[in-house]
């Protein structure tokens, strides 16, 4: 179903003016990965409409060293979507300012993105907070699916990848058609 045509003297239903508002999810809990290649789940889940297309802003907010950099992807079979992403190299460099190389990139569907961490290795928990962002569409078959952000870490190792919560990781997304 897509977002109705509005005509003068028609009588409008909340319903319809509220498809059109942009939503938002947010990560609560700090989550942490070691030793883990394997995706999670992380708070960040919605179920869209069916036959439906969206518009989503991703902003992560991850801690993680030179060791275990980021990962994250998409779950969402019932949804087929169209990204960009902005993270930090994985050869980042050694501080939260001092600038670096980034990857900007236009990954596949079920392509994993990386981020990299910048924190010293052994450094438990890592400090520094860094930004990685997932922008795009995503357009829904005709089953009630859920979209769900996962993570880990890009490379197995002891030390943590954390995924910021505390309303520091978030998702915006509206329906657009």
């Amino acid at each position: 179903m897509s977002i109705p045509q509005w005509f003068a003297g028609q009588a409008l239903l909340a319903d319809d003016m509220n498809a059109r508002n942009p939503k938002l999810v947010t990560q609560q809990n700090d989550q942490t990965v070691t030793s883990s290649t394997t995706l999670v789940n992380s708070e960040i889940t919605f179920v869209p409409e069916p036959n439906a297309l969206y518009q989503y802003w991703l902003y992560i907010s991850y801690s993680a060293t030179v060791n275990s950099d980021l990962r994250w992807a998409w779950a969402a079979a019932g949804a087929t979507l169209a990204s960009f992403t902005i993270g930090y190299a994985a050869t980042a460099g050694s501080g939260v300012n001092t600038g670096s190389d980034v990857i900007m990139r236009r990954p596949g569907n079920t392509t994993a993105r990386a981020a990299g961490g910048t924190d010293t290795a052994g450094t438990t928990p890592p400090v520094n907070f860094h930004s990685a962002y997932d922008l795009g569409t995503f357009v829904t078959d005709g089953t009630l699916s859920p979209v769900t952000l996962q993570f880990a870490q890009n490379t197995s190792h002891a030390d943590q990848t954390i995924l910021r919560g505390g309303n520091q990781t978030r998702m915006i997304y509206a329906r657009i058609g």
